[in-house]
């Protein structure tokens, strides 16, 4: 089936023409860009691979149970709105594509480091206690009324990529994955030191640190000193390259060999331990959930939001059309 989507709304290149922090470090508010409906071809269900099964949900159903396990569902309703928006407009971005082997056909799957983290609504209700009504409240709300919209870039739905926090600035897509997207750029961020183990140290056993370099990489030469170099970092900190033992490494592959919560990070040798001083969680690309967080506690509506992170895009309303 062919898919169409098609955009209105007001453009927001306006948004960034406005500095990004105020003398006291907070975001300035901005108008929100009005988003007018259109009709189009879009999916009213969503094929998941959850659990090992493929599952054919509802696009509603599987957007509440992406925003509840992606997201705290104490955080504002505006950052869970942006979350919600995020979600719908990776999900449908998906649904124009061919669907992955490794999903046995589903659009999507709940793996988190693949696609998006995905639990039905109860069970995640059934671990909030006396909370559980209201956040099953707010977690629908923010689906709801959000209903249909996702954000587009030149008239296609974007990769509306996210993660949980970063240090001050969120880290462009070139620095991280090699490849230039002009909604995917470097942008401030705030709030995300709230985010808990936002600095986290990690010490690796040195044999253990050699062997696992020497498994991928095996001209590292750990016999001379200093093992390590100066590292080249990213205009938002992150680790783009660092010479280990002669060899250079990029700091996600680094990241992922010794499940390090991002690629911001300082490193030293110890007489018996590699220690890893990390900031923030995650790849560092698109919005920042503890960002969003932040923002909204600042004021700023989910439209807002999410034209800061995601820059130059514009924000469309999908409908099923009918026939």
């Amino acid at each position: 089936m062919k898919r169409f989507f098609l955009l209105s709304g007001t453009l927001w290149l306006s948004v960034f023409l406005l500095p990004l922090f105020t003398p006291h470090d907070e975001m300035p508010l901005l108008r929100a860009p009005e988003t007018e409906a259109v009709a189009v071809d879009a999916e009213t269900n969503v094929t998941v691979l959850t659990g090992g099964k493929v599952e054919t949900l509802p696009l509603d159903v599987y957007l509440q149970g992406v925003v509840a396990a992606e997201m705290p569902a104490l955080f504002p309703e505006e950052a869970l709105k942006a979350q919600a928006v995020a979600a719908r407009t990776y999900t449908m971005k998906r649904a124009s594509e061919t669907p992955a082997a490794s999903h046995k056909g589903a659009m999507v799957c709940d793996d988190p480091n693949h696609c998006k983290a995905y639990q039905p609504l109860a069970a995640i209700s059934a671990n909030w206690g006396a909370s559980s009504a209201d956040y099953e409240e707010k977690i629908k709300s923010a689906v709801g009324e959000t209903d249909g919209e996702i954000l587009l870039y030149e008239g296609e739905p974007i990769s509306a990529v996210f993660h949980s926090s970063c240090a001050k600035k969120t880290e462009a897509a070139a620095d991280v994955w090699g490849r230039d997207v002009p909604y995917l750029q470097s942008v401030e961020s705030v709030g995300d030191t709230d985010a808990p183990n936002h600095e986290k140290t990690v010490r690796v056993p040195i044999e253990e640190f050699r062997t696992k370099v020497l498994a991928t990489y095996a001209t590292a030469d750990f016999s001379k000193s200093p093992v390590f170099g100066e590292p080249v970092r990213s205009a938002a900190g992150g680790v783009k390259t660092i010479s280990v033992g002669g060899v250079n490494i990029t700091g996600q592959q680094l990241r992922m060999m010794f499940g390090l919560r991002s690629a911001n990070f300082t490193v030293s040798e110890e007489a018996d331990a590699v220690v890893f001083q990390t900031v923030g969680f995650g790849h560092g690309v698109g919005m920042s959930q503890y960002g969003a967080r932040g923002l909204a506690l600042q004021g700023m509506e989910y439209r807002e939001i999410l034209a800061h992170y995601y820059t130059g895009t514009q924000l469309g309303k999908i409908e099923k059309k009918e026939v």
